[in-house]
């Protein structure tokens, strides 16, 4: 009896660290969304002005950007990941155009390649993310942001990009 009230526990730490990385996906989703209307050297300063004012804030259905932001764990990993794409700079494109062959990252959805992107660092970068679980946000992600074909593309490429990256 005890034991499976463990597992009952486990599960839930498990869940709430899944729902702390499923915001923070979401946090560096906005970020990177954010950071595209910028030239590149004017990246950090850009990201300073997100952290300190985030978009939405108040509005109503807005994400909560200012809440994620505040939690040092969420934070912390959307900014992990934003520094593995600024490290790999158009790797993670060229990765993401060489594995899609018909679709060149330039003529994405600004979520959809975005996305696309947060999946690559993650597939790359955290091995200690499940595929499936990399897959499943992108998905989760493409259906929440983007347009109406958007969670099938996602979908389709992540998962060509998945079998590529992590075999």
């Amino acid at each position: 009896m005890n034991a499976a009230k463990g597992k009952r526990r486990g599960r839930g730490r498990q869940e709430r660290a899944r729902g702390e990385r499923s915001d923070a996906r979401e946090l560096a989703l906005m970020a990177l969304c954010h950071l595209e209307s910028y030239d590149t050297h004017e990246r950090a300063e850009a990201l300073d002005i997100f952290w300190s004012n985030p978009p939405g804030v108040g509005q109503e259905g807005a994400p909560e950007i200012d809440v994620w932001s505040a939690k040092e764990d969420v934070r912390s990993f959307a900014e992990r990941l934003l520094e593995i794409l600024d490290e790999a700079g158009s790797k993670t494109d060229e990765t993401i155009e060489a594995t899609s062959r018909r679709w060149r990252v330039a003529r994405m959805d600004r979520i959809d390649r975005n996305i696309l992107r947060l999946a690559v660092a993650e597939l790359e970068s955290v091995p200690d993310t499940p595929r499936g679980v990399v897959l499943a946000e992108a998905v989760r992600l493409a259906a929440r942001y983007g347009g109406e074909r958007s969670a099938p593309f996602v979908n389709g490429l992540a998962e060509s990009l998945a079998k590529r990256l992590r075999p």
